[in-house]
């Protein structure tokens, strides 16, 4: 048999004469239908006309028993949602009528708590509230005031008091002047539970009743004249209350809103509270101080914070707004203790509760805060003092947290409208800070996209960022994370100008936005640099470079060359080498200098900032320095800034340097052609004209100029005694990327007419330097006749001849160009190209015939290098005036190279340069031949090719005897110097030579070897070693100076003859010699 129906069950509860059993009953049925909806719905039925009427009339019973069990179920109906759905509006008002009677009129105190517990967890209708809110708010003050002296009954009424106000918050505030004043008078309470409920209860409802309401403010205006204000005083004697006072404070200011700020005398009276407690010694107090401080506030903003963007526009700074006066004196008023305190303090917990109440006074400004009037009383100071404090292990929390913010409120110009409502920075200003628990919660604060004209404010909190005293002891890794959130705010700025680039209205704005931003980087960062640490000015150094290159990346080019944005050019360091003293041994280009104080361009300016930032820099570089160095330079605009950076350069090889600044400025010159591309160089020679070829060439021509720069400590290498082809020992590491770059440009010719144009210009701009500089690498060899000190000069210009002989293009063109001039019979001229490429050569030869002279036993690799390569381009030489022009440019070098290595015959014997000369002038003997250039009288004429007969080489010798024969062959007016007999003595004297240094030195070799035997045999071991080194000594020193004096009677036939002719032997060779003729 199942169990009795609900409808049954509630009838025999009704006719149960029990009361407090039935109603047992009726609690376990209705806890059975909660979960059984059918059951509930059979309940709910049976609830209006039979159980309700039964639970209202024994509600009131004077059984306490009856009366609570009949409670707890009438408030078991009024919670369950099926069930009070049934209860109509008439009846819900008898039920709200029997609780209020109950609990004003009875005395037990069960029943009371039972009967405010109804009404904390009814479900009614707003509408039913709101018709009994009178009588029903009385009950429950009522209870608040706790009748029967127990605290679970003001507890009950404090629910039923939240309860109310989240059905009716309307009717609830309008009502407040009732049921506001017994909570906030609890605060001040001796009970430390009966503070908390309060306190809990007005958190709960704050949302409802503040801003408050006028009645209310006056009631509470009342109270605290009556008698608050004396318990507040008494409170704050006793320590153990001071935090309790303080909270009480806040929430009497937040309920007595405008009327506190419009009655001067109540509200100075009532600020002497937390101006005891800010100064107080207790660190909790103070905290508990500032936390209440943002109850003034909301006094002082009470509608603010609440405020909707309706118009998703700039807020312009300037633009007037009510009362401003009286904003900026409250917001001064809410500042100066929370900058006092931040000042001085040094408890983390307490700055971040000022931070914490900061944040919430740009959070209530609502839009107010984008005026600037109101950014500088109530933005600007606390960041400043955060900011000039720096940034540690101990305040990096806080300094986050403003950081944050200031990046918030700069990205306002970047974000997109819709955005504007929300922080694009939330989540990282509750992450760096989560550790701390007053900076978890960050207020949004209403940021509209900013005007041009507060640029400034924010460029000047920047400044306070990137202050030079912080850095002095500040850590290198602090240096970078200040470093990095700068840079990003900067660059956030900068994409504002160029964002208000786009208004002609704003133009104004934006040059002088411009110029600031150019003057700000050379005060906070260019004056850092060479001021600090090795360490820190490497950061320095790169962040800089960083921020100099935001600028010409962010900015459009036409506003950094515009002709309407002028910055003078105020750097100290172009002031100083303009004033140095300067060496006037060097030929330099006339190169304009960079003019201190002068009016320039921002791209200009920029290029000399970043230069003079590198110029200052007392360390090494990094290639990540110089790489964006070189972005700098090309980024803006190519044409000045390039032209800059060459000037500046040129100035500072002029002034006396260290080694290491010179070794400095060709690194950057090795990055800023790599750049230099060959698409940049075609732009500036089809763009810009003669003037920025004229650039072109004195940048590819610096390394020369810093090679020969005499007043620092030289760059020396064995440049030529290399053992490795091509690939000198480098004492200077910074040599071989410059070399590289001039195989690369030398490569980088093609037949076009402009790359023809640039190379010959720059051919002929390297000669001309040279030339104008010779006189000092003359110098530099007669005070150094040991070692060549001008090694680099010679490996790069040796490079860049050798990779223009081995340009096949190049020499196509030439041809090609007189292939066109041959047609013209106008013209007869030779190709530039081709004269220079000749020049070049011959001041190579000339250079390096001191090299070879200072060690001519040396390797000499760049030399050999070059005589290889001049062979194969003379051996392609078809032309035969083209093969005379070549003569006669070099003709006087290679006369000189073929006298020195006569002189020098016997020392260079070891290296390889006499068989590259060799291959060379049997080249050139070739191409006499094959031109016909033998039959020409006046080649004849010349030393050259009397040194040539008469060099100790015998290939050079013989080969140059075949020309002359062929060419005096029949021909009596060419031998009319008797060329060709002195030729053939001299040969016969060569051979004779050859036989008596072959019989001297088997002479000299017997004896010394009949010596060392006949003294070894009974000379004890240490008197025959030193034996045996004498006599190698005397070995060597005889064979150097029969070598020497062979060389002499080479070159000299007639000393020959009278030096040796005394020897028998060498008599009877001669006679026999002059028989055989």
């Amino acid at each position: 048999m199942g169990p009795p129906s609900v409808q049954r069950q509630v009838a025999e509860i009704a006719a149960d004469q029990d009361r407090p059993a039935a109603y047992a009953r009726l609690l376990h049925l209705q806890r059975g239908c909660a979960d059984d909806p059918s059951s509930a719905a059979d309940l709910a039925a049976e609830l209006p006309s039979t159980l309700l009427p039964l639970l209202l009339r024994d509600a009131g019973a004077g059984d306490e028993a009856i009366a609570t069990s009949a409670l707890k179920c009438l408030g078991f109906a009024l919670y369950h949602p099926v069930l009070v759905s049934t209860i109509s509006g008439q009846m819900a008002q008898l039920v709200l009528d029997t609780l209020v009677q109950l609990v004003m009129n009875t005395r037990m105190k069960s029943a009371c708590n039972l009967g405010v517990w109804c009404i904390s967890v009814q479900q009614l209708e707003p509408f039913i509230i709101d018709d009994r809110a009178d009588p029903v708010l009385i009950a429950m003050v009522h209870a608040l005031d706790n009748p029967f002296g127990s605290l679970s009954t003001t507890f009950e009424a404090a629910q039923a008091i939240m309860k109310l106000a989240g059905q009716s918050p309307k009717m609830m505030r309008d009502l407040s002047r009732l049921w506001v004043p017994p909570i906030y008078r609890r605060l001040l309470s001796s009970d430390k539970k009966e503070r908390d409920m309060a306190e809990r209860c007005l958190n709960k409802v704050s949302c409802f009743i503040l801003p408050p309401h006028p009645l209310l403010s006056k009631a509470l205006a009342s109270d605290l004249e009556q008698k608050l204000f004396s318990i507040m005083r008494y409170m704050l004697d006793d320590p153990l209350k001071k935090v309790q006072a303080v909270k009480s404070w806040g929430w009497i200011i937040s309920l007595l809103g405008p009327y506190a700020v419009n009655n001067r005398l109540l509200l100075n009276k009532l600020l002497k509270v937390p101006e005891q407690m800010f100064i107080d010694q207790d660190p909790q107090v103070q905290v508990a101080t500032v936390v209440s401080w943002r109850n003034l506030v909301d006094a002082f903003f009470p509608s603010q914070a609440g405020e909707i963007v309706a118009q998703q526009t700039v807020i312009s700074p300037l633009e007037p707004y009510e009362q401003p006066s009286f904003q900026v004196k409250r917001i001064r008023l809410i500042m100066l203790p929370l900058c006092q305190l931040l000042s001085r303090s040094h408890n983390i917990v307490l700055s971040s509760s000022c931070l914490s109440t900061w944040n919430y006074l740009l959070h209530s400004l609502g839009n107010l805060i984008n005026h600037l009037p109101i950014l500088e009383v109530s933005f600007r100071p606390i960041l400043k003092i955060v900011f000039s404090s720096g940034i540690n292990d101990q305040n990096k929390p806080l300094w986050s947290f403003c950081m944050n913010i200031f990046l918030e409120f700069v990205s306002s110009k970047n974000r997109n409208r819709e955005d504007l409502c929300t922080t694009v920075y939330q989540n990282s200003l509750g992450q760096s800070c989560t550790h701390i628990k007053a900076l978890s919660d960050v207020q949004h604060i209403n940021w509209l996209p900013w005007d041009i004209s507060c640029f400034h404010f924010q460029l000047d909190i920047l400044g306070t960022i990137l202050s030079r005293e912080l850095f002095q002891d500040m850590i290198p890794e602090m240096i970078v994370v200040v470093m990095d959130s700068a840079i990003r705010i900067f660059r956030l700025l900068l994409k504002g100008i160029r964002i208000e680039s786009g208004d002609q209205h704003a133009c104004e704005h934006v040059n002088r936005c411009i110029t600031n931003v150019c003057r700000f980087v050379k005060k906070s960062l260019l004056d850092h640099v060479g001021k600090v640490g090795v360490n820190k000015c490497a950061t320095l150094l790169e962040f800089g470079l960083q921020f100099a290159n935001a600028i010409v990346e962010e900015l459009d080019h036409s506003l950094l060359t515009s002709e309407n944005i002028e910055v003078c050019l105020d750097i100290e360091h172009i002031k100083e080498i303009q004033h140095a003293e300067c060496s006037p041994k060097v030929s330099l280009p006339r190169i304009r200098p960079l003019p201190y104080m002068e009016m320039v361009s921002p791209s200009v300016y920029v290029t000399a900032l970043s230069l003079s930032m590198i110029a200052q820099y007392t360390g090494e570089l990094s290639h990540r320095d110089t790489e964006k160095l070189a972005l700098i330079t090309s980024s803006s605009d190519i044409l000045e800034s390039f032209q800059a950076a060459v000037s500046f350069m040129y100035m500072q090889i002029r002034c006396p340097t260290y080694n290491r600044q010179r070794s400095k400025w060709l690194i950057v010159w090795n990055t800023f052609a790599k750049h230099l591309n060959r698409q940049s160089i075609s732009y500036l020679e089809t763009s810009s004209g003669l003037s920025y070829h004229n650039v072109l060439h004195q940048f590819f021509c610096y390394p020369f100029l810093i090679f020969l720069y005499p007043r620092g400590t030289p760059i020396l290498w064995n440049a030529e005694n290399s053992s490795e082809p091509g690939a000198p020992v480098l004492q200077d590491l910074e040599i071989e990327p410059t070399i590289k770059v001039y195989r690369s440009l030398t490569n980088s010719y093609n037949s076009k007419f402009a790359s023809k144009v640039f190379f010959e210009g720059f051919y002929e701009y390297l000669v001309y330097t040279i030339d104008q500089n010779m006189a000092l690498l003359l110098a530099n060899h007669e005070h150094s006749s040991e070692k060549f000190e001008n090694g680099a000069i010679l490996y790069a210009l040796g490079e860049v001849v050798i990779g223009l002989l081995q340009n096949d293009q190049m020499l196509t063109y030439v041809n090609q160009e007189l292939k066109e001039t041959r047609e013209d019979s106008s013209s007869h001229k030779q190709s530039k190209l081709f004269l220079t490429c000749f020049e070049l050569a011959n001041r190579f030869m000339r250079l390096s015939s001191f090299s070879f002279q200072a060690n001519p036993s040396g390797q000499h690799q760049v030399t050999n290098r070059f005589f290889s390569t001049l062979s194969n381009f003379i051996g392609r030489l078809v032309l035969k005036k083209d093969i005379l022009l070549h003569l006669e440019i070099i003709g006087d070098q290679l006369t000189e190279w073929l006298s020195l290595t006569a002189r020098l015959y016997t020392e260079m014997q070891q290296g390889e340069i006499i068989d590259q000369l060799e291959k060379f002038w049997l080249k050139v003997v070739e191409c006499l031949k094959r031109s016909q250039l033998i039959t020409d009288g006046a080649i004849f004429q010349k030393q050259l090719l009397q040194v040539a007969l008469s060099h100790p080489h015998h290939p050079i010798s013989v080969a140059t005897a075949s020309v002359c024969r062929a060419a005096t062959h029949g021909n009596a007016v060419l031998d009319s110097g008797g060329l060709i007999s002195k030729f053939d003595g001299i040969l016969m004297h060569k051979k004779g030579l050859n036989s008596f240094r072959k019989r001297a030195i088997a002479s000299t070799s017997t004896e010394l070897m009949t010596e060392i035997d006949s003294g070894s045999v009974n000379d004890p071991v240490g008197l025959r070693r030193k034996r045996l080194k004498k006599m190698k000594y005397s070995y060597s020193t005889k064979q150097k100076e029969l070598n020497k004096n062979a060389a002499h009677m080479a070159y000299f036939p007639r000393f020959m003859e009278n030096k040796v002719c005394r020897k028998p032997e060498l008599i009877m060779e001669m006679l026999k010699r002059k028989k055989d003729i």
